[in-house]
């Protein structure tokens, strides 16, 4: 029956006139704001018993961490392409503003942490290291976006070969997955990051990708549909093909959360234009909003008990100060990296 449903929808959105500029910079920054929701809801909904809507939140997480890492290695081949000597002090200008939000949050984190009792001293952070674990309340994402712009760096800017670039890029993201795999790290880390590889080669070939989409796209988004259906599976088709180890569900993860990325992009993006004043705000905040909500969690968990009136005041809760918060990070971010610029300038 998934998969009926799952047509109907595919279907009803075909039937919507084309969004031509679904990757335009105010369509992706809504975007952003909505995945960067969505991924609140995901962190938020082991802790709500009640509703079973709501549970199906539980395991969407990878899929919409998959688009993020998608979206960003687009942004950057664009922005390379379109902008004359873009990686000249790329690791200062563009790192800045991932790095500076990523360590106001930190020193929130580590004083939140020592209030509460724990020990942080040199073993803390040896620990992290070894144990896969991060300062921020689920934020492995942010070390791996981090890592994510050092191989978009080091890939395009000793290559000039675009198409060289990008197979260097990707060689970087298998020998990550492996070395996590080997260091034991949670599936989290690595099942979602080849995404960003995708994110690369769409823009570097999107003419011949949308000339191709439209041409054959009812066929393609049946098909994707299809294949989406099946590789959300797969664990069920690795255990049934006695393939069960690690690096071959890294491999299987990673093909389903990419085939849900193009299904995403090429279903809903193309037809759905998430540029919008509130999604827009939120999508400038979002990367603040993705680190802070952890933190408002962990305290509104102490207060809330889950019922189903509680459930919904915690969530409200949870979003309303989210936001607060990482707009008050991100306006701060902001005058910081001004300042380091005018430095730089001077």
């Amino acid at each position: 029956m998934d998969i009926v449903i799952l047509l109907l929808i595919t279907l009803l959105l075909y039937l919507l006139p084309q969004n031509k500029e679904y990757l335009n910079v105010k369509s992706t920054s809504g975007l952003r704001g909505f995945l960067a929701l969505g991924i609140i809801f995901h962190h938020i909904s082991p802790l709500v018993k009640t509703g079973e809507e709501f549970s199906n939140f539980s395991y969407m997480g990878a899929y919409i961490v998959s688009i993020f890492f998608f979206l960003s290695a687009y942004g950057l081949y664009v922005q390379n392409e379109s902008r004359e000597n873009y990686l000249d002090n790329f690791l200062v200008k563009r790192l800045s503003k991932i790095i500076v939000p990523f360590f106001i949050i930190s020193l929130i984190y580590m004083f939140y942490r020592f209030v509460n009792g724990q020990l942080i001293d040199l073993n803390f952070f040896i620990n992290l290291f070894k144990q896969g674990s991060t300062i921020i309340y689920n934020g492995w994402f942010v070390d791996i976006i981090i890592l994510m712009y050092i191989f978009f760096y080091l890939s395009f800017k000793f290559f000039q070969n675009k198409f060289l670039s990008i197979v260097f890029n990707t060689i970087f993201i298998i020998c990550y997955i492996c070395l996590a795999i080997k260091l034991g790290y949670n599936f989290w880390w690595y099942n979602s990051v080849l995404a960003f590889a995708i994110g690369l080669i769409w823009a570097k070939n999107q003419n011949k990708i949308d000339r191709f989409l439209e041409k054959y796209y009812f066929i393609v988004i049946v098909l994707v549909t299809v294949l989406l259906f099946v590789s959300h599976r797969y664990d069920i088709l690795l255990k049934y093909l006695h393939i069960e180890d690690s690096y071959s569900y890294a491999l299987a993860a990673n093909l389903d959360n990419i085939i849900f990325t193009i299904y995403f992009i090429i279903v809903f993006l193309k037809k759905i234009n998430f540029s919008n004043v509130y999604l827009n705000l939120i999508g400038r905040i979002s990367f603040e909003l993705y680190m802070i909500h952890g933190l408002v969690i962990s305290m509104l968990a102490k207060i809330f008990v889950s019922s189903r009136v509680n459930d919904v005041l915690f969530t409200l809760f949870v979003l309303i100060i989210s936001l607060i918060l990482a707009w008050i990070v991100n306006k701060i971010d902001k005058r910081i990296i001004q300042k380091v610029s005018l430095i730089q300038n001077q």
